[in-house]
């Protein structure tokens, strides 16, 4: 992999350039939430699917609704979770990279 700013080749793992320090970003870095959002979007067509199957007065409906409302309730801890971890892991890496292009 080779550095956007000075072309230099870089490891590719870095997070930064060792050469000019500028940040190095990997080739799928535009697909990372991708998978939060297309989640959100299939519990949204899931909704709307069930909601048209069932009569507006029916038992069912109300046993959909309320299983779709804790299954999307989870599904939305989960993902503020694994998006704060992520956030978390990745500040930590960007920190010591930046400490360590100040030692070098």
């Amino acid at each position: 992999m080779y550095c956007k700013n000075c072309g230099n080749e870089v490891n590719k793992n870095a997070v930064v350039c060792p050469y000019c320090g500028c940040s190095v970003q990997s080739d799928g870095s535009s697909k990372k939430g991708l998978g939060f959002v297309l989640g959100f979007f299939l519990g949204l067509i899931g909704l709307i699917i069930g909601l048209c199957m069932y009569d507006s007065t029916s038992v069912e409906r109300k046993t959909f609704m309320k299983g779709w409302l804790i299954s999307f309730i989870i599904s939305l801890c989960v993902s503020v979770v694994g998006v704060i971890i992520y956030f978390a892991a990745l500040g930590s890496v960007l920190a010591s990279a930046y400490s360590m292009a100040l030692i070098i």
